[in-house]
């Protein structure tokens, strides 16, 4: 057997027995865990508020692209409309030719002058007839798009209706947690005092980087509880022994060995 194995078994040996005990763990760590668990409950008042920007300019993308599908609706429907009005003008126009025309074939003076008056009544009727084919069918459109511009704005309405409450709702929510929030801060700030700055900013980083937990356990069998990899023999005496800070060969996170 040698020699850090027979290291590493006393020191189970001692475990086991209930002379090593959880005030072996690092101070700093100690002081570490303490902070992780405040900064966890921090994360998890925050954790709402901070979806909301997200889910707010979710929404009013939404309600921004209903009122646009509206709008164009509505062009469309004004400029239709406007299409019949001129149609409708140009159907008149073409009543009062037709009229100006067959009365001055009352005082044509010869057969040429009579049917040339008669090709541009009905070069003029053509004109008029296919402006009111066109007009009618404008017409048409117009009753399907009122429909359709109506339906929109309703769905614009009730989209606009519930992102104001949702807004309502998120400023509720701010200031509910707003005061939970300051007093956990506050809590926070008196918990990392004492912490060493190069150690707070690596504890930082791993609390950023491995998904809130910066501090994790080793088990009795030598495997870390963040990634589950297999800790050396050298680092679990350490770690046992309380007396230096380890940090997990594969996922760096800072480890300690609860009893």
């Amino acid at each position: 057997m040698t020699l850090e194995r027979r290291a590493l078994v006393a020191i189970l040996f001692c475990f086991h027995r209930g002379s090593v005990t959880d005030e072996l763990v690092h101070p700093n760590v100690k002081k570490l865990l303490e902070l992780q668990k405040v900064d966890q409950e921090l994360a998890s008042l925050r954790r709402d508020t901070d979806a909301l920007p997200a889910e707010e300019a979710k929404r009013k993308k939404k309600l921004d692209e209903l009122e646009r599908l509206a709008q164009e609706k509505k062009d469309r429907s004004i400029k239709a409309e406007l299409e019949s009005r001129s149609l409708d003008k140009s159907i008149r126009q073409g009543d009062e030719e037709v009229k100006k025309l067959t009365e001055r074939l009352n005082v044509v003076r010869n057969n040429a002058e009579y049917q040339a008056g008669l090709f541009q009544i009905e070069a003029v009727k053509k004109d008029r007839d296919r402006a009111q084919e066109d007009c009618l069918k404008i017409l048409e459109q117009l009753e399907t798009q009122k429909v359709d511009l109506d339906a929109a704005n309703k769905t614009v309405a009730e989209d606009r209706a519930v992102f104001e409450q949702f807004l309502i709702e998120a400023d509720r929510l701010r200031s509910d947690r707003r005061g939970a929030i300051e007093a956990v801060t506050e809590k926070r700030n008196a918990t990392a005092e004492g912490i060493q700055p190069e150690l707070h900013a690596e504890y930082q980083r791993l609390l950023m980087t491995r998904h809130g937990i910066a501090v994790c356990a080793v088990d009795t069998n030598g495997f870390c509880q963040g990634c589950y990899s297999k800790v050396t023999t050298n680092d679990r005496a350490k770690l046992m022994g309380g007396s230096s800070m380890v940090q997990c060969g594969s996922c760096q996170r800072i480890q300690f060995m609860p009893r």
